[in-house]
């Protein structure tokens, strides 16, 4: 027997699969070790509870067999021992006849029961059933100790880009403006958001979209300065935190570092994509102590929105007005929800005259809210922040179902003028609905109003993508609904699409008509005398909008121009004026 070496196979090299014996016996303890030897299973030795767990600790076996009967304790109290330093650790118990009542109290302690004597291919099979248990055992730890890191990492980082996600990034905001109070220096917040990205998402699939996303983040991982953070914030929205910035100068230098970056097509596959983003920057004030992650992300978002405003691929540094005009939005978003529920809404109609009889054939719907404690609010305050808030849809909804109700009224009242048309303005979202045709049936049999009733005034700007708007619009001159341009000669789109549309007429810009009058008349009869034209020629109907005096009236009639709206012939007034005669 050893006292201080262990005895056995593979003493001062055990494997991680030793089995170490404990037993006081050493012709028992001897022969075990055999045993196991021949089987091919490295195993070491230890004659008493003390031993053994100084083994345990040298050589960290993979599986226990303990003699029920130590000279120092008995077996399961070794068990006990062991199992509170490693409670994975596989355990047989050795005993005896004698002894088996009390080896049975240890349930719980122990893994299984070896009763001597017992045969040589048992004691083998039972080590064998033991290692392979702790084997697994092990195996499920370490299994749960990498997912327990991997979870730790997905929770700190953007799987698609690898770069920090929100909530590091929160933790990196506070670190840098720790780090900008002890300094005294300022810290920068730069929020981009890509402009247009959905449109790569929707044509091209969300696989090719975070491809994407992965090149511009790469971008801006090597765009930025060492002590920088850059994390994906959400969707197509990053963020990077600048701390001891010297200057405003040196935020404006990253964020137009980032957008010439960011502007440089991204190829994928046999396609390119040409990108631009919005960004916003606050600066705070140097070791500014009263500065918060919340409220500075929240200052840059709202001057990203400003640079989106003012014509996007392009930043902007926050400033305090933003703050107000971002409360004056929120306060006419809660207004214009309550406003649709409590008909504070109100609708005025503008009457469309024929130019060669004078007589009324049609009125345009204009929405006007009367709101409480602001009097009558006009359209331009607050259609803006209806789009912007998602607020379109269902505005859009509640004029064209008010205006289907007044038309009706004018029908049945049997005043309606032949050919007559009540216009309704729709926008760029609604007519990107594919279902807004269905709602237009919907409504108008809800009404009893013949869709060839019904016109729809769309900007030109909302035409500009014609694979959109190409279906809803034919699924519209199905119907019967007339469709024609408002604003025509204010936009910049390809002239091919008034021949690839069902496009009914057109409606000249206001500017236009109201140089007819002016100085510069010349020139802008040759416009308006162009427009005119290049619509009779695609066989459309041509309306002037905006008409204030009687030689304006006089210029576009003589042009050869159908119609014409303006208050030179009617302000925007009730529904009850449209049966009046005009003056």
């Amino acid at each position: 027997m050893q006292d201080e070496a262990a005895e056995g196979s593979s003493a001062g090299a055990a494997s991680t699969e030793t089995v170490l014996v404990v037993d006081d016996d050493v012709s028992t303890r001897a022969s075990l070790l055999a045993v196991l030897a021949a089987a091919g299973i490295p195993a070491i030795g230890a004659a008493s509870a003390e031993q053994a767990l100084a083994f345990h600790a040298d050589y960290a076996p993979a599986l226990v067999v303990i003699d029920f009967l130590l000279p120092d304790r008995n077996g399961v109290e070794l068990a006990e021992d062991l199992k509170e330093r490693e409670p994975t650790l596989p355990v047989l118990l050795l005993a005896g006849q004698a002894s088996l009542e009390s080896a049975l109290a240890a349930v719980g302690q122990v893994d299984g029961y070896l009763l001597k004597p017992m045969a040589t291919e048992a004691f083998v099979e039972a080590v064998r059933r033991g290692l392979a248990h702790g084997a697994l055992v092990a195996e499920n730890r370490n299994l749960t100790a990498r997912l327990e890191r991997l979870s730790q990492n997905q929770a700190l980082y953007d799987p698609l880009t690898g770069l920090p996600n929100r909530a590091l990034h929160d933790d990196r905001i506070n670190q840098a403006l720790a780090i900008c109070r002890r300094n005294h220096s300022a810290l920068a917040i730069l929020f981009i958001d890509m402009d247009g990205f959905k449109a790569v998402n929707d044509l091209f699939g969300h696989h090719v979209g975070d491809l994407a996303l992965r090149e511009l983040a790469n971008r801006l991982a090597e765009a930025r300065r060492r002590t920088d953070t850059i994390a994906r914030f959400g969707g197509d929205e990053f963020v990077v935190v600048c701390p001891d910035v010297e200057s405003v100068d040196v935020a404006y230098r990253m964020a137009e570092v980032i957008l010439a970056e960011l502007s440089r097509p991204v190829v994928i596959g046999a396609n390119e994509h040409r990108l631009t983003a919005s960004i916003g920057i606050v600066l705070t004030a140097p070791g500014d102590p009263h500065a918060t992650a919340d409220a500075l992300l929240r200052d840059a978002d709202l001057a990203m929105y400003g640079a989106k405003d003012e014509g996007k691929a392009a930043w902007k540094l926050f400033d305090e007005t933003m703050r107000a005009r971002a409360a004056s939005r929120h306060a006419i978003e809660q207004g214009l929800r309550v406003a649709m529920e409590q008909d504070e809404l109100v609708l005025e109609y503008q009457p469309v005259i024929d130019l060669l009889s004078g007589g009324i054939v049609g009125a345009e719907a204009l929405v006007r809210w009367n709101r409480p404690g602001h009097g009558m609010v006009p359209p331009a305050d607050f259609l803006g922040v209806a789009d912007k808030v998602g607020l379109t849809r269902p505005l859009g909804h509640w004029i064209l179902d008010h205006a289907l109700a007044d038309l009706a009224r004018l029908r049945d009242s049997g005043t309606l003028p032949v050919g007559f048309h009540l216009w309704v303005n729709v926008s760029p979202r609604q007519i990107a609905d594919l279902h807004f045709a269905e709602l237009v049936v919907e409504l108008t049999t809800a009404h009893g109003v013949p869709p060839v009733l019904l016109g729809l005034e769309i900007a030109e700007h909302a035409v500009r993508d014609v694979m959109t708007t190409e279906n809803v619009l034919a699924a519209l001159h199905d119907l019967g609904v007339a469709v024609q341009v408002d604003d025509f000669g204010s936009g910049e789109s390809n002239l091919s699409w008034l021949q690839e549309l069902p496009i009914s007429g057109l409606k000249i810009d206001g500017e236009f008509v109201t140089a007819l009058d002016a100085v510069r008349q010349y020139d802008g009869a040759a416009i308006v005398r162009g427009m005119i034209g290049l619509g009779h020629e695609l066989r459309l109907t041509i309306v002037g909008e905006g008409v204030e005096t009687h030689a304006q009236a006089v210029a576009l009639r003589a042009m050869g121009c159908e119609f014409a709206q303006g208050f030179y012939f009617g302000r925007p007034g009730p529904f009850e004026q449209l049966v009046e005669p005009v003056p």
